[in-house]
């Protein structure tokens, strides 16, 4: 029995010794996440000292001075948070700093739920000292940008083979009259071979010529 009053002592006094620090936080609402692109970050930091949001954070408050537990759960959407960092890391003193990463993912459009959960344990325990009530959000995931086609495409894919040239070719030291052959010679190119025949002057030769 001693022993056990021993150890709700010392749970109780570790729970004394806990301090608020301020938390910044990825706003997940302006994460812009699309379905089926790339992954975007989710970041939650515990900085040194007060520091101000930035665009696209927020802050909040966490019980430190402990092992510092963040979860980030997500829900829907066939959404996936993959963590990029240790979910328990150590703020026992002021000057500590923490940082934890996700990267958060959707299959398909729709609304997904993401939730934040911030628990200080006793040591390197499960002992819960203080958890914070979940940051909890409902995110909109848009669709995929469309596929460019068309003559969007071909403008993209021509601009690309004509900085490729002009790179290979010198780079700014390369006369608008090189540059302009490069635009020409990917034109020919791109064009079916009966086009091409089409768009030249066809002159008559042999006996044609000298009938006229």
């Amino acid at each position: 029995m001693r022993a056990q009053e021993a150890y709700v002592e010392e749970i109780e006094l570790a729970r004394q010794d806990l301090y608020e620090v301020a938390v910044v936080h990825t706003n997940p609402l302006v994460l812009d996440l699309r379905a089926d692109t790339r992954p975007r970050e989710f970041k939650v930091t515990i900085p040194h000292g007060r520091v101000r949001p930035r665009a696209g954070e927020s802050q909040s408050v966490v019980d430190a001075g402990a092992q510092i537990g963040m979860k980030l759960r997500c829900s829907g959407g066939g959404v996936r948070c993959a963590p990029l960092s240790s979910e328990r890391q150590n703020v026992l003193s002021k000057g500590d700093q923490a940082t934890w990463v996700w990267e958060v993912s959707a299959q398909r459009p729709g609304l997904i739920s993401m939730a934040l959960t911030m628990t200080s344990y006793f040591r390197d325990s499960d002992t819960v000292l203080a958890e914070r009530p979940p940051l909890t959000w409902q995110v909109d995931v848009n669709a995929p940008p469309a596929s460019d086609s068309g003559w969007s495409s071909w403008a993209k894919d021509l601009w690309q083979r004509v900085t490729s040239a002009v790179n290979g070719l010198g780079g700014l030291a390369v006369s608008v009259s090189a540059i302009a052959a490069v635009i020409a010679m990917v034109v020919r190119r791109r064009l079916p071979s009966g086009d091409a025949d089409a768009s030249g002057d066809t002159e008559p030769v042999g006996d044609d010529r000298r009938r006229q």
